[in-house]
């Protein structure tokens, strides 16, 4: 399936496998899978193929939206923490994408994915998520990584509870302190959801994926063409 459209590559692996049973580790799995299953209902034709697993504790997942790739993200990332098994790290690389293997996702090939594998095996052990777009948008491909350094700085401090509530807050539409305190089970009340979420740092980062939605990736990633006709 050829393709010349820009995408987000989310690439991740969990965080110390090894120490994980192999039934704790299949739970991690299957809670990814469920959120990205969530993730499909938030936008029709959002997940292209279906994640994939290599490796044992590697993972990909190829979006067709880069604007919602860092609540794509974090969503994820939350939904591990909440069931307080695993965590994971998460490289997301927006780019090109040239060819797709809708059955095996990690075939693919474009820019996105090489950007997004990179990313993964540069990271160092002080940061458990980046952000990674060509060289050409700059200064976005310097600040890019160092906004997904400070998010991450905020979900490493989040209890299971407080990981739960922002999962359900992440959802785009973005429900009100009582909708998600009736999403919850059991149901709690609305003002322990404001209290997880003033704790969660929450405003912070919902200012971020905002910001984030609300920029231009396709012409900011394009700006490569006209850098290199000059």
């Amino acid at each position: 399936m050829n393709q010349h459209k820009y995408f987000a590559v989310l690439t991740g692996d969990i965080i110390k496998s090894s120490l994980l049973s192999k039934s704790n580790l299949d739970a991690v799995l299957s809670t990814l899978l469920n959120a990205a299953e969530v993730v499909k209902g938030w936008k029709r034709g959002l997940v292209k193929g279906n994640p994939e697993f290599f490796r044992g504790d590697t993972w990909q997942l190829l979006l067709k939206n880069p604007a919602l790739a860092m609540r794509v993200g974090i969503f994820l990332r939350a939904s591990l923490l909440a069931e307080g098994k695993a965590d994971s790290r998460i490289s997301i690389g927006m780019g090109k994408v040239e060819n797709i293997s809708l059955k095996r996702i990690s075939l693919s090939r474009g820019e996105a994915f090489f950007l997004s594998g990179h990313g993964l095996d540069s990271m160092t052990l002080y940061s458990n998520m980046t952000i990674v777009v060509p060289k050409s948008a700059r200064p976005l491909s310097e600040w890019l990584s160092v906004v997904g350094h400070l998010c991450d700085s905020l979900i490493g401090q989040w209890t299971k509870r407080q990981a739960e509530i922002v999962s359900v807050a992440l959802a785009p539409r973005e429900p009100t302190h009582e909708e998600i305190a009736q999403r919850l089970n059991p149901t709690v009340s609305r003002q322990a959801v404001t209290n997880a979420l003033n704790g969660a740092n929450w405003y912070a980062i919902r200012e971020a994926i905002h910001q984030f939605e609300r920029t231009a990736w396709e012409s900011i990633i394009q700006s490569k063409r006209s850098d290199n006709l000059k």
